[in-house]
């Protein structure tokens, strides 16, 4: 199991979704990627969406006014 980062703070769509769809092609399952993100509709509908359609589990948590913390995990 690996454990990754990627801080996406300051990108907007569609730029978000494709920096997060770069690193999980690489993904075996268990393996989980971490995301830190200020764009409220990558972190709580874009993201979650993509995760959800390519079989990963996802757990999004807000960290401050505009910041979340995204969790996907490779199944």
């Amino acid at each position: 199991m690996v454990r990754k980062t990627l801080d996406i703070s300051g990108k907007v769509c569609p730029y978000c979704l494709l920096a997060v769809k770069e690193e999980t092609k690489t993904m075996t399952p268990g393996d989980e990627l971490v995301v830190t993100c200020d764009h409220p509709p990558a972190a709580t509908k874009n993201i979650p969406l993509f995760a959800h359609e390519t079989g990963m589990s996802v757990e999004t948590k807000n960290l401050a006014p505009s910041l979340w913390e995204i969790h996907l995990v490779k199944k």
